[in-house]
């Protein structure tokens, strides 16, 4: 039974977080070692406007430098043998960014016909629209309504998501256990089919 599922692109797929972090230090002049809100203007205690002019005038490097996460590639690999269906979907790339972003993925040869951009609304309208059965994510605001409308959702721990989680969400350290997790969520969808 092939399994439909989610994924983000930065700070899930793509490790882009030490490479907005390098390059932010160095723009603002600061030494911060880690990113511990997902609104980085709160980190990096600089305004919304300003942020978002550092992004555009730098969109080329901060989404062409980073590494896929460790493990990622892997197992993406291994579920599209599997025969699983992949939606990549994020919020943050817009315009311009889409086609960085396209070339990202033909670098690391990942699959290119199921890119979703929201254009910063709710994931929930993607999740529907493609029956995703699994949502691996890193923003907890996201992970929360995903899990709302009783999707399970896999959240890659971070510094930025820490804290409670309720039922549906549950908080994996690495691509090893995103894989183990979706393994498992896989093995109960066959066992209640099978009733």
């Amino acid at each position: 039974m092939g399994f439909t599922i989610g994924l983000d692109i930065d700070g899930v797929v793509a490790d882009s977080f030490p490479v907005f972090l390098e390059e932010l230090n160095k723009h603002y002049g600061k030494d911060i070692t880690r990113i511990d809100n997902y609104d980085i203007t709160k980190v990096f205690d600089v305004d919304g406007d300003d942020l978002d002019a550092f992004f555009n005038n730098n969109v080329e490097y901060l989404f062409t430098a980073p590494k896929p996460m460790p493990g990622a590639l892997e197992t993406i690999d291994s579920w599209l043998r599997a025969e699983h269906e992949l939606v990549f979907v994020t919020a943050m790339r817009k315009g311009r960014e889409e086609k960085i972003t396209l070339a990202w993925f033909e670098q690391y040869k990942l699959p290119q016909d199921k890119i979703v951009f929201t254009g910063g609304l709710s994931k929930t309208f993607a999740v529907k629209e493609y029956g995703i059965d699994v949502f691996v994510e890193d923003f907890i605001t996201n992970a929360l309504e995903i899990a709302a409308i009783g999707v399970p959702v896999l959240l890659l721990d971070a510094p930025y998501n820490q804290g409670k989680l309720p039922n549906g969400v549950i908080r994996c350290s690495n691509w090893e256990q995103i894989k183990c997790c979706v393994q498992e969520i896989l093995l109960k969808a066959e066992k209640s089919s099978a009733r």
